[in-house]
């Protein structure tokens, strides 16, 4: 079990690093845009990501994941070129359909979308022109992209996505701020960088791709896959909804504060995604074997433990960090965002639910249970616009940022109940509710010390989580002889 694990936890890192490291980028992207952009602006700008995010869910027809599971369960080199090809050229046709309809449509569309209170300003139709294009060439490229995760070529996904990400930044800070592009700018460099990422990947697409459709893999790709388009509408509602509610009741000035914490909270976002990257393809490589259930059990326990790390690093962090006023930079967060870091610790727990959720997902690949997906994620998106509806209004961002966790909580606490009834596995309940247990200490030692202004409280109680998990008996013995041989030492 040890060393499938650590074959998870190095995929993971790797993973991880990349996507960590692509999304770090991003981050430095943000102080730029806080400091060029009205958090008015950024609202709007967010709002615009949000509609891509929209699109590529309805237009990938859920053949990502199908790719995902039946791409990885077939071995005959192939047969995996075929269903590769089928399930490319039929993104093609549907990406190209979509492209030309929204361009000539692209003023009406982008008076539905965005929730300007003035009128429809001039760069808001190229700027949703120059969107359509990046989903198209995202959705392109993220088949090539799946089948590097299927093949373990983390090393090739890391660089295409770090090379991209890099792209863009550049380009951004010399469309934004030496351009003054302003936010038709940001997506200008979006642009650029997606057509780099396609580019990169073409030597995957052209390894595999050939003149073959086969109605046949078509069929079962769209039997597993379609089921999970209107279960990532929903996921995307719980995700989005609120943003762009709050942007209408409370205006895009706190949207904008909401929507920049949001975007903080991607530090635990990486995780989950990194761990995502890795995860899918890992149970399905273990799935025939007789001890899979115990490995994915224990997989929780360490998912939860070093999310929960995480949690407390950043929320001890983040902030004074945001307001850390750099000689000759200034703040690395502009002032008048300030007002929104205090939803930040909270939209990280949403991030930790997410990955939860993941991790319950093996049940729903293996046994083929899309279908229940809706239903569960309907009930959450159905859950957090209710909230948002009767409680935006009263306590504005607050309200949104625990929806969305609430909304994440329910996804996954349904998703357990439903799935230990088709694939039951014995997670190991006691040593999370121990974690939990200490994290709620020292999360809260770490608040009392920050609220009498000893930030390194804060600091040293986040980092010394582990500590207290040694002396409670966390650790199984074979973890502590396992730790103990790492660290040298006796446990």
């Amino acid at each position: 079990m040890f060393s499938d694990i650590k074959r998870l936890s190095s995929q993971t890192i790797v993973y991880g690093a990349g996507n960590m490291l692509s999304r770090l980028i991003g981050f430095f992207l943000l102080p730029i845009l806080t400091h060029h952009l009205t958090p008015e602006q950024y609202s709007v700008y967010t709002q615009f990501y949000i509609g891509i995010t929209i699109g590529m869910t309805v237009i990938a027809l859920g053949l990502d994941i199908s790719l995902l599971r039946y791409y990885v369960l077939e071995k005959d080199f192939w047969r995996r070129k075929r269903i590769f090809s089928t399930v490319f050229w039929v993104s093609l046709f549907a990406t190209g359909a979509l492209t030309i309809a929204i361009m000539f449509k692209a003023e009406d569309i982008a008076a539905v979308l965005l929730t300007i209170e003035t009128a429809l300003p001039d760069w808001a139709p190229y700027t949703l022109r120059l969107c359509v294009v990046i989903l198209a060439l995202d959705i392109l490229a993220n088949y090539p992209t799946i089948v590097m995760r299927g093949e373990n070529q983390a090393g090739r996904f890391t660089f295409v996505n770090i090379a991209s990400a890099s792209a863009q930044f550049v380009l951004s800070v010399v469309f934004v701020v030496g351009l003054k592009r302003g936010i038709a700018g940001i997506f200008e460099a979006n642009l650029l960088s997606s057509v780099l990422r396609l580019t990169l990947c073409l030597p995957t697409i052209i390894e595999r791709l050939r003149l073959k459709f086969d109605i046949s893999v078509l069929r079962d790709c769209l039997a597993f896959g379609l089921p999970n388009v209107p279960n990532l509408l929903f996921v995307t509602l719980v995700e989005t909804f609120s943003r762009w509610l709050l942007g209408y009741i409370k205006g895009e000035y706190e949207n904008g504060l909401f929507s920049a914490a949001y975007r903080l909270g991607m530090f635990l976002s990486v995780v989950a995604m990194g761990f995502r990257y890795a995860w899918q393809p890992f149970f399905l490589q273990i799935a025939h074997r007789s001890d899979a259930k115990e490995v994915y059990a224990r997989v929780l326990t360490y998912y939860t433990a070093i999310a929960l790390w995480l949690f407390l690093l950043l929320t001890a962090w983040v902030e004074p960090l945001a307001k850390w006023n750099i000689p000759f930079i200034g703040y690395l967060i502009a002032p008048e965002y300030w007002k929104g870091l205090g939803v930040f610790p909270i939209v990280l727990l949403a991030h930790i639910f997410n990955g939860i959720y993941a991790v319950f997902m093996v049940g729903v690949y293996l046994e083929k249970k899309t279908h229940i997906l809706p239903a569960i994620t309907g009930f959450a998106a159905t859950l957090n616009i209710a909230g948002n509806l009767l409680l935006i209004p009263r306590f504005g961002m607050w309200a949104a940022a625990w929806m969305t966790v609430a909304s994440w909580a329910a996804m996954t606490i349904l998703l357990y109940v439903y799935i230990q009834r088709v694939y039951p596995v014995r997670y190991e309940w006691g040593r999370i509710l121990k974690l939990c247990f200490w994290a709620g200490i020292v999360f809260t030692m770490s608040r009392i010390g920050q609220s009498v202004q000893m930030d390194w409280l804060g600091w040293l109680f986040s980092a010394a989580f582990p500590l207290p998990l040694l002396s409670a008996n966390f650790l199984t013995e074979g973890e502590r002889k396992r730790l103990g041989t790492f660290l040298g030492l006796k446990l």
